[in-house]
């Protein structure tokens, strides 16, 4: 591919995407000027009246502009990063756009001209319309070819095949992974991932120049330091970018930086443990409180509804308090609908007794998968994970989050011992890395790794993205039981 058509492959790509900012704009704007213009005069009678029409927001053409510098300022046309890395720099984009957009209309005296509240509606659904707009466009761009780049990776370990399976699912991020290299002639010519294995991984400058790579991926963290350099070295001369798995699995990065000692030539990484500050305490303690008020009108009378369907099928308490290790490894009563019989525990444990592989089953996830104690209505609320909406008491009662690690039983205290103090050192929640990451269908010891993951890597956007990975998991019932 010439160097003439790789820049207008990459003008395409940016103008694509221009255009695609450009409707999420206008249609995050009309939809602001139809609430002001329709839907509040009904709400609040002594609004001043509203007389500026849809296309009188076309003649300033500016605002727009202003919106597409702030996305080109956070490098937004020609990044390549996962949907919700991206949806955090475009909230940060249109979040300043809007706060200059005020600050012009402010300052220049134009609120004769454009409605505040105009500008308030369309930077609160912006933040929504832009990110779904990008993920539906670089959907079709990928499948069109446009917006899709040949990577190749060397290693066909377990790491190159993770990075195989992730890229492969992002294809917002637009990478079509070729195929791979690796220096075990057993996995020369065969197939991983429904991707090739080529040859050696020191034949890539001709596999790269051959597939027209320009970003490589070095997926051999097994690899010395030494060998390791010397690779990315000859890797970096060879193609555009250049890609690295290090061996720090399970090590919390994501509220990492870095900074580099030159005559060292050392690279130093600085990781916060966000939930050390207590400003930052405050501020997931406050997002739970306000939110937990806000869904309070839908959530009570389903609660409501379905503590009555459980009275009517089976007697007893429809809610029950249940001890559970809180934060600091204090217990607490952990409110849920009562979706067993009330002899549970007496029957779980004549069960496991008689049955050596339900003791096995129990063991290794601490559920059962066809447990017979499990009321009808009780099996309905497990599937949808609406037997835990009683725990927005304990949110408001500060002995729990909406998101944070799961809320373990105290005969699990042993269990998680290697990771209590981690675990421990923040409330548990309603919802967690765990519940969508497969929920019941995960292992004992992986649910402990992600919640230890969750707490050393928190930050506000973490709990945002689980809570809406969250509705998506609950609505398709993936991995519950």
């Amino acid at each position: 591919m010439t160097e003439l058509v790789k820049i207008m492959r990459r003008f395409v790509q940016v103008l694509c995407l221009v255009i695609t900012d450009l409707f999420a704009f206008y249609t995050s704007l009309f939809m602001a000027w139809l609430l002001r213009a329709e839907v509040l005069p009904y709400l609040a009678k002594d609004l001043p009246v509203f007389h500026f029409s849809f296309f009188h927001f076309f003649s300033f053409w500016w605002m727009p502009a202003v919106f597409i510098f702030f996305l080109f300022y956070e490098n937004l046309y020609i990044s390549k990063i996962p949907f919700w890395d991206e949806t955090r720099d475009i909230v940060k984009s249109v979040s300043l756009s809007s706060i200059a957009l005020m600050a012009i209309v402010t300052l220049g005296k134009m609120g004769d001209f454009v409605s505040r509240l105009v500008l308030l509606g369309m930077w609160a659904l912006s933040m929504f319309i832009f990110p779904v707009f990008r993920l539906w466009s670089k959907k079709v761009l990928y499948s069109i070819g446009i917006w899709r780049e040949r990577i190749l990776i060397i290693g066909a370990g377990n790491a190159g095949r993770l990075v195989a399976k992730g890229l492969m699912r992002e294809k917002h991020m637009g990478y079509d992974v070729i195929g791979f290299l690796d220096d075990d002639d057993q996995k020369i010519g065969k197939t991983i991932n429904g991707k090739m294995v080529f040859g050696g991984a020191a034949d890539f400058p001709g596999f790269i120049k051959e597939l027209d790579i320009k970003t490589a991926v070095i997926a051999i963290p097994s690899l010395s330091p030494e060998r390791l350099s010397a690779l990315t070295a000859r890797v970096q001369n060879s193609t555009i970018n250049t890609m690295i798995v290090p061996d720090l699995k399970g090590i919390a990065l994501l509220n990492t930086y870095l900074f580099h000692l030159f005559l060292e030539e050392i690279f130093l990484m600085n990781i916060k443990n966000n939930l050390k500050s207590i400003a930052n305490r405050f501020v997931k303690r406050l997002f739970d409180i306000a939110v937990s008020i806000i869904l309070m009108p839908v959530v009570l009378p389903f609660i409501g509804i379905i503590g009555l369907i459980i009275r009517l099928e089976t007697p007893g308490f429809a809610i029950y308090a249940h001890d559970r290790i809180g934060k600091n490894g204090r217990p607490f009563r952990c409110y849920k609908f009562r979706t067993m019989q009330n002899d549970a525990e007496v029957k779980l444990k004549e069960m496991l007794e008689s049955s050596e592989s339900l003791r096995e089953e129990f063991e290794k996830t601490w559920k059962l998968k066809e447990d017979p104690r499990i009321t009808k209505i009780g099996r309905f609320l497990r599937k949808s994970s609406l037997d835990e909406l009683p725990q927005i008491f304990n949110v408001l009662k500060g002995e729990m989050s909406l998101v944070g690690p799961r809320p373990y039983l105290p005969r699990e205290k042993f269990d998680i011992e290697e990771n209590i103090h981690i675990i421990c050192s923040a409330k548990p929640g309603i919802t967690g890395l765990w519940q969508v990451s497969g929920r019941s269908n995960t292992s004992c010891r992986y649910r402990m790794k992600l919640d230890s993951w969750y707490v050393m890597n928190w930050s506000l956007w973490l709990d945002l993205v689980i809570l809406f990975k969250t509705i998506r998991v609950v609505l398709k019932a993936e991995g519950a039981y």
